[in-house]
């Protein structure tokens, strides 16, 4: 639900064209038909694209164990490294489990026990549909199924999905570390149609059609507003040169957020900031940190 939410040709070659064809799809649909427009840029914004899942992050899956949990009527797949106090890891739109690997290791290697999951419409995950709403029942459902976590790490769409279930599914973590997150569902969508050439009029009757599917305004998933009612221990990271969640979300939410911690990095971007040696060390200490006070 973001601007890389676009499914694009596997060849990268092909990539820009496909973009420039879509752009030009909903200029002239936007102009002649504006209903029809609103209809494909729904189907194409609640469509997750693929991550590629790169062989160090499969070998660190196979590596771990592997478990399911049924939330509605998904199959949520999850991988758990390490023993001792949860930490649950969520990753963002169009992502997977593999891409928080580096953090789960370095978690189980700092005494905590990881687990990963791929979010309804996503990687191994079977059945569900990939909007706010089912991500936050995984999320519960996978507490539920494991006793309770005591620590969460989210990245991206991931967050206000953690924040949602913080809200409605008495998920209730100590600390939170929220990596390039995602403010605004409002945001995201004008973020969207930006990339795609969608003008306001078509992009607002593609925000009607949500709402009235979810039953629930883009409103509700303003993670700034709902953060004064949260009261884990939050440290925000976000990267000044993100070109897909711009650092001004991240630090809305460290600033809305009473007590939290905003950590910007440079030069990293939206996903190299989930392998960076110095935001792992930084992540997995705060997350290890009420653990380690307890020893």
């Amino acid at each position: 639900m973001q601007t890389a939410a676009v499914p694009a040709p596997t060849k990268s070659t092909n990539v820009r064209f496909f973009l420039l064809a879509l752009q030009a799809t909903f200029r002239t649909l936007g102009a002649t038909s504006p209903a029809l427009a609103a209809r494909l840029a729904t189907r194409l914004w609640a469509t997750p694209p693929r991550a590629p899942l790169r062989p160090a992050q499969r070998a660190a899956l196979d590596a771990a164990e592997r478990f399911e949990v049924a939330a509605g009527d998904a199959r949520v797949a999850a991988w758990a490294w390490g023993e001792g106090p949860q930490v649950l890891l969520v990753h963002g739109w169009g992502g997977h489990a593999g891409q928080l690997t580096p953090l789960a290791e370095r978690l189980a290697a700092s005494g905590l026990r990881a687990i990963a999951v791929d979010l309804p419409g996503h990687g191994a995950t079977t059945g569900g549909e990939a909007n706010l709403l089912r991500f936050a029942e995984a999320i519960a459902a996978v507490d539920r199924q494991v006793g309770g976590f005591d620590a969460v790490a989210a990245h991206s769409m991931g967050a206000p999905a953690v924040a949602w279930a913080m809200t409605v599914h008495l998920f209730r973590p100590r600390r939170a570390v929220f990596l390039a997150p995602a403010a605004s569902m409002l945001e995201a969508s004008r973020r969207f149609a930006a990339q795609l050439a969608i003008s306001e009029p078509v992009r607002a009757r593609m925000q009607r059609r949500f709402e009235e599917r979810l039953g629930i305004g883009f409103d509700r998933f303003d993670l700034p507003a709902a953060a004064p009612a949260l009261a884990a221990k939050l440290l925000v990271i976000h990267d000044e040169a993100d070109r897909e969640v711009p650092v001004e979300e991240g630090a809305a939410i460290a600033a809305a957020w009473q007590g939290a911690e905003l950590v910007r990095t440079a030069g990293l971007g939206h996903h190299r900031l989930l392998r960076d040696e110095t935001v792992l060390d930084r992540a997995a200490a705060f997350l290890a940190a009420d653990w380690r006070m307890a020893r």
